[in-house]
């Protein structure tokens, strides 16, 4: 069946990202080159949710990530949207039955998604952060801890010159490790280790770099940092989190239980459970680089998909 939002002029246009975590809608312009935003939206769907132990993913994922595509169509459908591009990851990548849960969304909503590799992830959040920062002069790390992996992509201007994809994430180091509620310190040890062993296959950036976290898990916890009683994006972008607020808040995190989490300023319910994980991997991660603070971006894969579809592409490079 042919998708029905191919072709057409350029317009307005929606990338939709299917993470293991969260589905993000952008609905867009293109300015001159540059993504300008008219509407983005958030859902927490968890369709890695039990991941690691089955295999699957699950009826329950499945229907909340069906219904929430639905949603966001809709929401296409009154912005009058003439072109949506969607691409899956991690769980998608990885879950036995990811093609059936494709074939219904292609028969139900006639929308085609694209399964991207790990590097194409990469290059897509790489790409967001060098047409936002605009710089050719600074090397720059970008970090996008998903749920279930962590792209790391280093780069100069429109150059990328090296990436990997770790199979570390916030959903899938929850499931793995952090059983207890509260957890307990040998949970998290061990999530600790695993972690900088991923890590240690990184090599050491030449030259200075600044870190760049795109994705869910930075955005929350520049909103944790500022007590937000709600989503700011003017605040959370380009917000820079120091280590030492980023290590008081894993603290704070891993003395709380889950419930006591949901009461914590900043911090959405639906990521309570897993946010320590996520904060631990992008602490871990800093501490690896010797980057005494990350800079906080609210875009990602989806501006990066817009950019890749409609503009000049990032030029690639090996695997780190």
């Amino acid at each position: 069946m042919k998708n029905q939002w191919e072709g057409g002029s350029s317009g307005r246009v929606a990338a939709i990202d299917l993470g293991t975590n969260t589905f993000l809608l952008l609905i867009a312009e293109m300015d001159r080159g540059k993504v300008r935003p008219l509407l983005e939206k958030e859902t927490v769907v968890r369709l890695g949710k039990g991941l690691q132990k089955e295999g699957l993913i699950s009826e329950n994922s499945m229907r909340r990530g069906w219904q929430t595509l639905s949603e966001y169509l809709v929401l296409c459908k009154e912005w009058r949207v003439q072109r949506v591009f969607a691409v899956g990851t991690s769980a998608l990548r990885e879950a036995k039955n990811a093609t059936d849960f494709l074939q219904r969304i292609q028969e139900k909503l006639d929308l085609t998604v694209e399964v991207i590799s790990g590097e194409e992830e990469a290059c897509l959040s790489y790409t967001a952060v060098a047409r936002d920062l605009d710089n050719s002069e600074t090397s720059i790390m970008v970090i996008d801890v998903g749920g279930g992996s962590t792209e790391l992509i280093r780069g100069r201007g429109d150059r990328i010159l090296e990436r990997v994809s770790l199979p570390m994430g916030l959903v899938r180091f929850t499931e793995r490790f952090l059983t207890s509620n509260p957890v307990r310190p040998e949970e998290y040890h061990a999530m600790e280790r695993e972690i900088q062993v991923q890590l240690d296959r990184i090599p050491q950036s030449p030259d200075p770099v600044t870190l760049v976290s795109v994705g869910g898990t930075g955005t929350t916890l520049a909103s944790v940092a500022q007590g937000l009683s709600e989503f700011d994006a003017e605040r959370i972008h380009h917000f820079v989190l120091k280590g030492d607020a980023l290590r008081r808040q894993l603290t704070l995190f891993l003395s709380k239980t889950i419930e006591q989490r949901k009461a914590i300023p900043g911090l959405p319910p639906a990521r309570a459970d897993v946010i320590l994980a996520g904060a631990a991997i992008l602490c871990r991660t800093m501490e690896r680089l010797r980057c005494p603070s990350v800079l906080i971006s609210s875009h990602g894969v989806r501006y990066g998909l817009l950019y890749q579809k409609l503009t000049a592409p990032v030029h690639g490079a090996r695997g780190l």
